[in-house]
């Protein structure tokens, strides 16, 4: 059994990392999702540049009730949420910028081929059922990682709508290769 969870880790993490890579890297509708912001945009990168210099993520404009009143319009105002990395244009980034996240998805595949293998025989006794295990897990992080910061983070409801969807995609392609390698044993 644990030849299979490897093959089924190898595999499973193989076709998940593919498949993030051309959701994210080929397919445009993420990036699509992402508004510019024009003709102003060196303007406001500008403004930016000024007043963001430690990476984190920042409410605009975020006043304490006391700072509040020096904004008499503080209520009518939009508010921003400005996500600064530390990084520029010209930063190519660390190589724990890619190898970490495929440690991730081999991991996460890991987990699921190791998780299905110590389920039920009933689960285990059907190709159908083994892939809705797998599904299932990605349903619910996808619930509450991504569904969840609709409530409690500053991504508009979109981006967070697609995030899931492809959260659940991943899952699935997944499955359908943890659940081809991992089977009931032999009676």
């Amino acid at each position: 059994m644990k030849k299979t969870i490897l093959i089924s880790t190898l595999l499973g993490g193989l076709v998940a990392f593919i498949w993030l890579t051309v959701s994210n890297a080929v397919i445009p509708v993420k990036s699509d999702m992402i508004h510019r912001i024009a003709p102003n945009q060196l303007e406001v990168h500008a403004a930016l540049k000024d007043n963001i210099t430690t990476p984190g993520t920042y409410a605009i404009p975020y006043l304490s009730r006391a700072q509040e009143s020096s904004l008499p319009e503080y209520r009518d105002q939009p508010v921003y949420t400005v996500m600064y990395t530390g990084y520029t244009h010209g930063d190519q980034g660390s190589s724990a910028d890619f190898f970490v996240p495929l440690a991730v998805v081999f991991l996460v595949a890991f987990l699921a081929s190791w998780m299905l293998s110590v389920t039920s025989g009933e689960v285990l006794s059907r190709y159908g059922m083994r892939v809705l295990f797998v599904t299932l897990l990605g349903v619910v992080i996808a619930l509450h990682d991504d569904i969840l910061q609709m409530y409690l983070g500053p991504q508009p409801r979109d981006y967070l709508v697609f995030l899931a969807v492809s959260n659940v995609l991943t899952w699935f392609l997944m499955g359908l290769v943890i659940a081809w390698r991992i089977k009931p044993k032999a009676a």
